[in-house]
Formats: C-alpha cells, structure tokens, sequence
C-alpha cells in the first residue's frame, strides 16, 4: 500500500486538506490540492484545459482511507501561464516534480482523464514501480483520427487536417498541449508499462444530433472498440464501455467513476 512518508508531512497534509496550494516546478507555479484521508495516496490528472476543478464532480465523495491530490498542469486553472509547445516529458517531469516536492512516496494509484491520460501512460512507463494502477476515464487515444478516416474515406483526412489547423489557431500562445494531443504515435501499453491494474471507462453515448462520423453510432462503437483493444492488453484490465457519457464520464456518471475506483482499490 502507498505510504505517506514522515509525522510532519501527514501533519501538513491534513492541515492543507480542502484549501488548494501552489507549488514551483520547472517552467512556473502549478496549484494542488490535497484530501487527506489515509494511506493510500490516488493522483488526478484531469483533460486538457480542466484544471484541477475537472474533479469537482467526485471530489467531494471520494472513498476514505485514501489521500487524494489534484493538481492543474502548467497553463491551466490557477496555475502560472505555460510558454511554446510542451512535450510529453515535460507533463511526465511535472507530475514526477509534483510528487516529490510534496514528499509523497510511491508507487501512487494514478486516475486520469482525456489528456491526462496520455501523461498517466508515459508516467505509469517511464516510472514503472511508482503506480500501482491506472484508472483512466475516456482517455486520448491516438486511433481518433483512424475512426475519422474509416468513415469517411474520402474526406476524412481533409477533415482532420482542418480541425488540427483550427486548434493550433484557437490555442495560439496559451494551448501548450497541443502537440501532445496531436502526436498520432502508438500509445504506450502493457510491454512498456507492466502488469497492473488497469481500469478504462469509456465514453460511448451517441450525440443526438451527430456533427461529423466520430459521434455517430458507429463512430462510438469504434472509439469503444479501439479502447478495449488498448487496456485489454494488460492481464489485469478491464474496459467499461458506458452508454450513458459523452467524453466527461465523471460528470455525467460520477457514481459509476467512485464505483469503479473502489473497485480498483480493491485490488491492491
């Protein structure tokens, strides 16, 4: 079981509980908050432009006997500006400066969501003894621009280039994760990761009103299928594929998120 390490650390987390802090990391100031609640020590990483509040859903209900830190990356929440295009080991190198500037010893049950879960895989792979599992709800996944170009043969590529081409110009000079999100490499997974356990909640609620293929039925169904193909790697994975959530699982199921980390908990 994770430990927080030190009388005067558990004495300063519980005094910090509730109230969010700031911290300094290379590149500037990040906000945290710590929930202190016991020894095991659950991380949450929230998607892309969320912040910290990305929580706020659950953040209320989690489960005791854990201590629960969030945090907002660089350029987000109230968290200093971010400068240029970051990659994905500056993401990697925070969270790492995160836990061991707070004095949080590891491994750490990792949650994560949309871009977060990109940081989650490459800190769960570059850091292999530091989580002890993965709960990661509808995160990235670089297969998103294949279920564009499958339903759409024709057009699709124009399709992605233009929405790649519109995000760059809408996060001009304040969107630092952009080339993080558009790096269509091959996910990191179980050969770089190792065994443990991995939970992924998926997001497959059809729009009523689809506004291009990734979000019709078919669309969901193969964003749910590229899902379970990556955590079903893992001898200890398991896909939930939930009908009733867009890409925001914790909000719009929050109940089905504390379930599901509970049952993860169990594991360990």
């Amino acid at each position: 079981m994770q430990k927080l390490i030190g009388t005067f650390l558990f004495i300063f987390l519980s005094a910090q509980a509730g109230a969010s802090s700031m911290i300094e990391v290379d590149g500037g100031r990040i906000e945290y908050e710590i929930k202190a609640g016991g020894d095991t020590v659950v991380l949450f990483d929230a998607g892309a432009l969320s912040g910290m509040a990305g929580w706020d859903s659950i953040w209320s209900d989690l489960p005791e006997g854990i201590t629960a830190v969030r945090f907002s990356r660089l350029g987000e929440g109230n968290s200093d500006p971010c400068t240029g295009q970051r990659n994905i080991s500056d993401y990697v190198n925070e969270v790492d400066q995160l836990l061991t500037k707070l004095n949080i010893d590891r491994p750490v049950v990792y949650v994560s969501h949309s871009l977060g879960g990109v940081t989650a895989r490459n800190f769960a792979a570059k850091h292999k003894h530091d989580v002890a599992a993965l709960l990661m709800i509808d995160p990235a996944n670089p297969r998103d621009v294949d279920i564009v170009k499958e339903l759409n043969p024709s057009g699709g590529q124009d399709e992605i280039d233009a929405i790649k081409k519109n995000d760059y110009e809408m996060g001009e000079g304040k969107w630092c994760f952009l080339d993080v999100i558009w790096d269509k490499s091959e996910a990191v997974g179980f050969s770089e990761i190792g065994d443990i356990p991995v939970t992924l909640i998926a997001g497959v609620k059809v729009a009523e009103q689809p506004s291009n293929a990734f979000e019709t039925a078919r669309g969901r169904e193969l964003w749910g299928q590229y899902q379970s193909e990556w955590v079903n790697q893992f001898p200890q994975g398991e896909a939930i594929l939930t009908e009733n959530s867009g890409h925001f699982v914790q909000v719009d199921e929050p109940e089905l998120v504390l379930n599901e980390l509970n049952k993860l908990l169990g594991k360990l």
